[in-house]
């Protein structure tokens, strides 16, 4: 399987300021959603190939930014589906998603995907 070439990516926002993409922790939280939220097993499809290439070739702001203008769940729907879905999700499912996002953010020791640069050095 593919896997993320680092930890993190230093980009400036649209702001201007200097802010951390935790893309491996993006994309550990990704599969920890295929495999322990939905309960599917992940297989290296097309879609999972393009995730994990959208993630390591990211250039500026606007990489990160398209990443993040869908939420994590989308992108382990479209990875178990294999192709860009426009499911939608129940309030009931929004609601397990955001436990499972604070778990997942506690166990990391991290409060969000994207940091302050200044912060993190």
């Amino acid at each position: 399987m593919k896997h993320i070439k680092n930890n993190e990516f230093l980009f400036t926002d649209e702001d201007g300021q200097k802010r951390i993409f935790l893309r491996e922790k993006y994309f550990d939280f990704v599969c920890q959603l295929i495999t322990d939220f939905f309960e599917k097993k992940i297989i290296q499809n097309e879609f999972y190939d393009y995730f994990v290439n959208l993630l390591n070739d990211l250039e500026d702001y606007e990489g990160v930014d398209f990443i993040n203008h869908q939420i994590p769940l989308h992108w382990a729907l479209c990875i178990i589906q294999n192709k860009h879905t426009i499911d939608s999700f129940t309030a009931e499912e929004y609601e397990r998603f955001k436990i499972f996002s604070l778990k997942f953010k506690k166990q990391n020791n991290i409060t969000s995907i994207i940091l302050d640069y200044n912060i993190s050095t």
